[in-house]
């Protein structure tokens, strides 16, 4: 079993080097086998970062990562493990020039968590670049490019909010980016603006889901209201 879910590994690596196609299809099978996976990181990427383009400012949830780029637009993605090392890769989108990329990131000194050394490429392009870090602060960082969603999860049935933990995942184009757990029927998300996709996959509810629209400003709260209906 060690030995395939290494081959499996190996196998999305090589793709990652030769895949110029659309950037989000590298992260489907990782996305999901990362947030199942029970292996702790003592990589800690929450904090502000000078780096190559700009300062950034990055907040992690066990395996998602995700925050501002500069004042240019965002990253998003997950850790990544291959022959042991860990990697932060994902997807930068750079908002003043209306383009997307591929990041992956690498900590230099794991013991220490302040400095990484990374490389980046644009979507449906062969030319890798440089792309390095050293951190400044250690605190949890205010983003100011991603929006909160809020909501409850309520049974259709019975009216009430489902308590027990509900996986909430957030697609665009049908690539999952995003995802958290419900609270005592409650759940929260910090999201890019943008067109995103709300699904709920449970084996005690019908499939749910639901097309939301991010953006800067709402007209009554700081926030984006969207509950989920699940029906048995």
């Amino acid at each position: 079993m060690k030995f395939l879910k290494l081959l499996g590994l190996l196998l999305i690596t090589f793709s990652f080097f030769n895949c110029s196609k659309e950037d989000d299809e590298l992260f489907i099978n990782e996305m999901e086998a990362l947030e199942k996976s029970n292996t702790y990181s003592n990589i800690k990427w929450t904090g502000t970062w000078n780096s190559t383009y700009g300062e950034l400012r990055f907040i992690e949830k066990g395996q998602l990562i995700y925050g501002d780029y500069g004042n240019t637009g965002v990253i998003y993605g997950y850790r990544h493990y291959i022959n042991g090392k860990e990697y932060f890769e994902g997807t930068f989108e750079n908002y003043r020039m209306n383009r997307k990329g591929i990041i992956r990131f690498e900590m230099k000194n794991p013991n220490f968590n302040n400095s990484f050394s990374g490389e980046w490429v644009w979507n449906n392009s062969s030319n890798w670049y440089n792309w390095n870090g050293s951190k400044i602060s250690k605190k949890e960082p205010s983003l100011q490019s991603f929006y909160n969603v809020k909501g409850q999860v309520i049974d259709t049935h019975t009216s009430q909010k489902i308590l027990s933990p509900i996986s909430i995942e957030v697609f665009k184009n049908g690539i999952r980016h995003f995802y958290t757990l419900s609270e005592n029927g409650l759940y929260a998300l910090q999201l890019p603006k943008g067109n995103w996709e709300l699904r709920v996959t449970d084996s005690n509810y019908q499939v749910f889901s639901r097309n939301i629209q991010v953006k800067e400003i709402y007209d009554y709260n700081d926030y984006f209201t969207q509950n989920i209906f699940l029906i048995k």
